[in-house]
């Protein structure tokens, strides 16, 4: 009897030992997978946050490199408009206007940065977590941004105001132009006039003058003082180099020299008057042409 019921103890004994045990394995497989899941969960966490430090460093170093493009061609820009000694050197529209295109060029990539710019600091702005580095790092760049459009805008500024300069000294090239152009032109104006010699002197083109007996002797004809210039025709004279007149040539007022020009008739009552030497002809700038 006594046997029976030691033998029942121990078997209590064991089945209780061996629920403690299965309790106890229980609680370790729990944890071990509230650990792992723990475990997991950091893992996705780290990779995620090295994911978006990844990424906001590229859009970081994408601005820098855009950055950096603006400048080097700013900087190009810069020695297009100035001469070696800062004088303006843009006097062509074409180039004034390629530049203004680079100048717009460069300020729509600054544009387009301040948006990343934007988007950067809206997403740090909205991390769980706050990263001081990449915070500081997107406000010196935003100052860098800042800085860069600052000096486009001074660029496309002073480019602009080149427009007013060169404007006005293309006014004034323009101005001389045309004085030059109406010196030259009087310069290169000569006058004559053809008729028969009393018509000329009826019209106060010529006149008799010196001679003696009452002008009956010795008498030359010569060119009224203060002749009418709307009387005669104008011609170039360094183009023109014959006249055509109706009748025959008796004489040729003022007087020049037979070197420096020729007289030939043509059919008819025709006849042509050509200057052989235009520079000393035309010295008198005045030429009355008496025809028979």
């Amino acid at each position: 009897m006594k046997t029976t019921i030691a033998v029942g103890l121990a078997l209590g004994v064991i089945l209780l030992v061996g629920c403690e045990d299965n309790a106890r394995t229980a609680d370790l497989e729990k944890e071990v997978v509230r650990m792992e899941g723990q475990s997991l969960a950091l893992r996705q966490d780290i990779e995620a946050r090295d994911k978006y430090i990844d990424e906001v460093m590229q859009a970081v170093n994408l601005v820098y490199k855009d950055l950096e493009k603006a400048k080097s061609k700013e900087a190009t820009l810069k020695q297009k408009t100035q001469g070696v000694e800062g004088q303006p050197v843009l006097s062509s529209e074409q180039i004034r206007q390629s530049v203004l295109d680079q100048i717009s060029a460069i300020g729509s990539s600054l544009t387009e940065n301040r948006k990343r710019l934007a988007g950067l600091q809206s997403r740090l702005k909205a991390s769980d977590v706050k990263y001081a580095s990449l915070e500081e790092m997107v406000q010196n760049l935003k100052q860098t941004l800042e800085q860069r459009e600052q000096s486009v805008a001074m660029l496309e500024a002073q480019v602009k105001g080149l427009e007013g300069t060169v404007a006005e000294k293309a006014q004034v090239i323009v101005e001389k132009e045309n004085v030059i152009a109406d010196q030259r032109n009087r310069l290169n104006t000569a006058y004559y006039v053809v008729g028969k010699r009393d018509e000329l002197k009826k019209k106060g083109i010529i006149s008799d003058e010196g001679g003696f007996l009452w002008g009956l002797v010795g008498t030359t004809t010569v060119l009224s003082s203060g002749v009418d210039q709307t009387q005669f025709t104008t011609v170039d004279w360094t183009k023109d180099q014959t006249i055509h007149v109706e009748g025959k040539v008796v004489e040729i007022i003022p007087k020049r020299s037979g070197e420096f020009f020729a007289v030939a008739q043509v059919e008819g009552n025709r006849g042509d008057l050509t200057i052989t030497r235009p520079d000393k002809f035309w010295q008198e700038k005045f030429l009355v042409v008496v025809v028979d």
